[in-house]
């Protein structure tokens, strides 16, 4: 039976969050505004000292143990406040879910607790490479064994939290000849001998979120740090980005939430020729289709967690999920700037940073092609 009711403790949760979000969004912006060639630790301190950098960690290695349901609900509400916030945090989900879901006690015991420290601890994963994006079959990072360990070899791109990661999940193939039937999934220290930072990648969003290009040369893992079998990382992969989409999802909708808010705040208080423009029947009906847009691709996102929960399958949901929280990001943030007008352009403007922001989710864990083909597969 579906339930749309709130528990208490969710319900809590959000309040946790939204008392936060004021000082959380002003820290944002200054950190916006000042580039993203460093990392602030300010706001995932604030959030460790919660016990919420990896909240999905189950209680018995030092987590909150949330569900995906009530880790979607959190992913919005910091969505709403941060969405480069939001990333840094779903790859500590992502990090987090993957060793959860295959990792075996050992490594459980090791590096969930990790990520559940009141120092902040960040993840990254080392997926993505400059030839190697949604085709993960064509990767070239490579794994050779020899004397009892992996030498890692490759260069991985976009990898937020790479820089700083306190660990990395690292995918690499065995042989690139037969590609991703190869394919491993290791536990990388962050500061590893031979993991070297790379490339700086100047966004045009997202700025919270530090990305670079990392290097992998000779970097030496025990087989010990191998997570599940050794050629089932492909699986990892797919299961683990079916989990995670779902999540950039959530944070679409907490954009796209934001957005609608600071602009409905603004035309209630705007007044052109004697009256607010909200009582322009023009721009009323726009909020409304903003509204009902935003509901509809949260439905989405929910019922794409309760399917993960219940475990049902769940992969054209969480593509439905991911398509339509990032779709209505976009458009929803579209549609408040023009309503705002000329002062949404402006650097400084939460509005502009959101419109900046929204571009970047389409993109990400599979892009929103990705999942219409996905969806095309099925039908």
């Amino acid at each position: 039976m579906v339930d749309f009711s709130l528990t208490d403790e969710q319900m809590n949760l959000i309040e946790e969050i939204r008392a936060m979000g004021p000082e959380l969004e002003k820290k944002s912006l200054e950190i916006d505004a000042a580039g993203d060639d460093h990392f602030d630790y300010s706001l995932v301190t604030q959030l460790a000292e919660q016990n919420l950098l990896t909240p999905i960690v189950p209680v018995r290695f030092g987590g909150r143990g949330f569900d995906y349901f009530t880790t979607a609900l959190f992913i919005e509400e910091i969505g709403a406040i941060c969405t480069g916030l939001a990333a840094v945090l779903c790859f500590n989900s992502h990090v987090g879910s993957i060793i959860n879901m295959v990792g075996n006690e050992e490594q459980k015991e090791t590096y969930l607790t990790l990520l559940t420290e009141k120092t902040p601890r960040l993840a990254a994963v080392a997926l993505t490479e400059s030839g190697a994006g949604s085709d993960v079959g064509a990767m070239t990072t490579t794994a050779t064994f020899k004397d009892g360990k992996y030498l890692i070899n490759g260069t991985k791109d976009y990898m937020i939290n790479g820089a700083i990661a306190d660990l990395t999940v690292c995918f690499a193939v065995l042989d690139p000849i037969r590609g991703r039937s190869t394919m491993v999934t290791f536990i990388v220290p962050g500061q590893a001998e031979g993991l070297e930072v790379g490339t700086l990648r100047n966004k045009m969003g997202l700025r919270y979120a530090l990305t670079h290009e990392m290097i992998f040369r000779d970097v030496q893992v025990d087989p010990k740090n191998i997570i599940g079998d050794v050629g089932n990382g492909y699986m990892v992969v797919t299961q683990a980005i079916d989990r995670d989409k779902v999540m950039v999802g959530a944070a679409g909708v907490g954009l796209a939430r934001s957005a609608y808010n600071k602009a409905l705040a603004f035309a209630k208080e705007r007044r052109q020729f004697g009256r607010s423009i909200l009582e322009n029947q023009a721009i009323a009906f726009e909020f409304a289709q903003m509204l009902a847009a935003i509901e509809a691709a949260r439905m989405l996102v929910w019922k794409a967690c309760w399917l993960i929960d219940h475990n049902a399958d769940f992969t054209l949901a969480s593509s439905f999920a991911k398509i339509a929280g990032t779709s209505v990001a976009q458009s929803v943030v579209s549609k408040a700037v023009d309503i705002v007008g000329g002062r949404a352009f402006l650097k400084g403007h939460p509005l502009e940073k959101l419109y900046r922001d929204a571009k970047f989710l389409s993109t990400a864990e599979g892009t929103n092609h990705i999942q219409k083909a996905i969806i095309a597969s099925l039908l």
